[in-house]
Order: structure tokens, then sequence, then C-alpha cells
């Protein structure tokens, strides 16, 4: 029997609202013979494991595991995987028709890519759907499918990966070695960039994924769901560090800005797990030009002495909490 082309890896923790869904956009994809899944239960402790068993789909394998982090399942899910290829997809998000034949007729056309992701959906709570890249959305028809000259100034301009957007080769997700799994926020940049310095990505221009963690959110409540992610969050530097060792020196200008991003992110994190200081160090790595509304708000704080910054913190830690409040009444 011939083997799975693809094999899909989805981490699932608590997902027992959303995990039907993201399975059935991922059954529907390819033909029955040419598609592997494996759900890995991150130490769940409500309906998740019973929810795919009702499935009673034997693509789907269900394997067990204490609570290890999400990086931690996606690694057991590579060496359990199949296929030729492997995509990671999380149990509270979704693809839309199309994603899983498109990447796989991109990569076995472009046999020098290692890795090609594509437009999303970002669903935020009490924000409107945002298409990224930007330009899908503003200007549709302007790019073409491609295989990237530089995939860090490709992420620094667009912002264009994260989990759930990515088909990769096995044999490319195997020699990079996974992911970290002492991280769990940011794990999935770090690995993106990490695996870039093992070959080239491509890019295809259409939205096809779907992140939508507003149903598990709900359930759990938004802090409970994020506490020991942002907990976790590495300092930068801890971040960088296995990907800076392999870095072609010609790409650190698109690092540098790509990086800033997640810096931004690694501090607010930092922020809401009550590691101020860190979260001020981290800030170092954000450059003002390209910072968001956020990023701006929090350099311009970190800069007007202890006081200042001491209020700034703890008033996005009350937003947070204002936040959860809201999505657990349902008026976000």
């Amino acid at each position: 029997m011939k083997s799975p082309a693809v094999s899909v890896i989805i981490p699932a923790y608590n997902a027992a609202a959303s995990v039907e869904r993201c399975l059935g956009s991922v059954l529907g994809q390819l033909r029955e013979s040419t598609i592997d899944v494996v759900v890995v239960d991150d130490g769940s402790t409500d309906l998740t494991d019973q929810v795919i068993r009702d499935l009673k789909d034997d693509r789907i394998t269900l394997i067990a595991q204490e609570n290890r982090g999400p990086a931690a399942a996606r690694n057991l899910g590579i060496s359990r995987a199949q296929g030729e290829y492997i995509a990671f997809l999380d149990a509270d998000d979704y693809w839309k028709p199309g994603f899983l034949q498109k990447t796989v007729d991109f990569l076995e056309m472009h046999p020098e890519a290692i890795a090609v992701s594509v437009g999303q959906i970002h669903k935020s709570f009490g924000k409107p759907p945002a298409v990224v890249p930007r330009f899908l959305h503003e200007a549709p028809l302007s790019c073409k499918p491609q295989v990237l000259d530089s995939f860090f100034a490709f992420w620094a301009e667009h912002n264009h990966v994260c989990t759930g957007s990515v088909l990769m080769r096995t044999e490319a997700a195997r020699q990079a070695g996974g992911q970290r799994t002492e991280f769990r926020i940011c794990e999935d940049l770090e690995f993106w960039a990490y695996l870039a310095t093992f070959g080239k990505w491509g890019f295809l221009p259409e939205v096809l994924f779907v992140s939508d963690g507003g149903a598990v959110a709900r359930e759990q409540g938004w802090l409970r769901k994020n506490r020991r992610r942002w907990a976790s969050a590495p300092t930068v530097e801890e971040w960088q560090s296995r990907v800076v060792a392999r870095l072609d020196p010609r790409e650190w200008g698109g690092f540098r800005a790509a990086r800033a991003r997640v810096a931004k992110n690694l501090a607010y994190s930092m922020i809401l797990s009550g590691r101020d200081r860190m979260a001020k160090e981290a800030l170092a790595h954000v450059e003002p030009r390209t910072a968001d509304r956020m990023g701006r708000m929090l350099l311009r704080a970190s800069c007007q002495g202890a006081v200042v910054w001491k209020a700034m913190c703890s008033i996005i830690r009350l937003r947070e909490t204002v936040r959860d409040g809201l999505l657990r009444v349902g008026a976000l």
C-alpha cells in the first residue's frame, strides 16, 4: 500500500470545542490514500479524545502524552509521520478547501523549495478578521506563486508565515530537528526561521488558512488559556540562538526586521507574566520605525523612567483581565 503523501500533525489540548471543525477541514482535502493525520492529545482534561474517537476515521492516529506543550506534541508527530510532506495545524484553526492540494502541487513543481506558505485570515477578539499578508486584501492580483529570494526579507515586510499556513518536506523538518520544546510561545516562529536556514521557501498568494481560537478561549478563559504560554516566553537571545548560528550574513537585515516583531510579542508576554524588567530588555530589539501601535507605545513608556514603565505594565495586565471578562460574558 502506498504511503500517505502528506502527514498532518495536530496538537490538541482541551480542544473538544473546536477539534471536529479542524479535522473536518483536513479530511476533505485530499484523496483518502494520500493523507495521514496524527493528533497528539497533550494531556487534555476535557472530552477532546472522545470527540476524535467518535469520528471513526482510520486516517486519524490519536496519540496521548502528558501535557508538554505544542512543540513537544509536534515533534512527536514528526517522529510518527509517514508522508513525504508535513503540515502542522492547531486544533482551534482550520484550512479552506484546496490547501493541501495546492501546496503539494507547488512543492512538486519546485523541488528547490523545502516549504511553502499561503495567505491567511486571522480572527481576533473585538476586531474584524484580518487578511495576512495585507496585500492579498489590498491588491490580490499583485503577487504570483513564487520561490522567495529571501524568506527573511519577505517575512519582515509581510509577516506571512504562521503555524497552519505551511507545508514542508518531511526530510527538511527532520533535518532541522523539530521545534524547541522549552518554548510555548513563538516556538513556531523560531522553527520557521530555523527551517529557512536549510533551504528555499515558497509563497502561494491565496487565502487558504484560518486562525480562529475564539471557541477554545471562550471555553477555557483567555487568561487561563495563555498564562502558561506567557510565562514561558524566552529572552530574544534565547529565542534566536540556533537561528543565528546558521544564518547567512546576507540575511541579517531581513532577520533583524522580522525579529523585531517577535521581540515585541515576547516583551508583551513577559509583561503579562510579571517580568517587567525582562520585557524592557526585549524591547531593545524592536525598531521604532517599523513597530506597530502597541510596539511604539511600549517603546515610549520604556524610555520615560521606572514609574511610567511600571504604570504601562500595570495597564496592560488590567487590559487583558478586562478582555478575559468580556470574552467570558460573550461581549467579544
